[in-house]
């Protein structure tokens, strides 16, 4: 359905009909709205390589996930990356290699095996980003 602005009262409210209905938007909390999600769609989280790798110790179903498009996605979104060396043994495959950088929000390990979680329990193509970047 369509918008169309009735018009402004008390210098900060927008009078806004579709249909039947009547709206009552307020200005100032609009543009915030727009503002913040402008800007949190486009702070995404740079990666910061660590000196050495830091190998994660996973279940079976984790490890699965994170090799799967869906789990690279997620990974590479949120600011990591994760080499999967083909010759470790199973569960000990994956390497963390660089950890997000945002803000002033330090991350770890931790914040991968919190990802591989979300990841886990959020319906698919769902789109998943740690609590630490919202």
């Amino acid at each position: 359905a369509t918008m169309g602005v009735c018009g402004q009262f008390n210098r900060g409210f927008i009078l806004v009909r579709t249909g039947t209905d009547l709206f009552i938007v307020d200005q100032h909390a609009a543009s915030e709205k727009f503002h913040f999600e402008r800007l949190s769609k486009n702070a995404a989280a740079r990666p910061q390589r660590l000196v050495a790798p830091y190998r994660l110790e996973l279940a079976a179903a984790e490890e699965a996930l994170l090799e799967s498009e869906a789990g690279r996605a997620a990974f590479r979104v949120n600011g990591f990356e994760v080499e999967l060396d083909p010759e470790a043994p199973p569960t000990r495959r994956a390497r963390l290699t660089a950890l997000p950088q945002a803000k002033r929000t330090s991350f770890g390990p931790d914040d991968a095996l919190e990802l591989l979680h979300l990841l886990a329990e959020a319906p698919p193509g769902v789109p998943v980003t740690l609590p630490k970047l919202r």
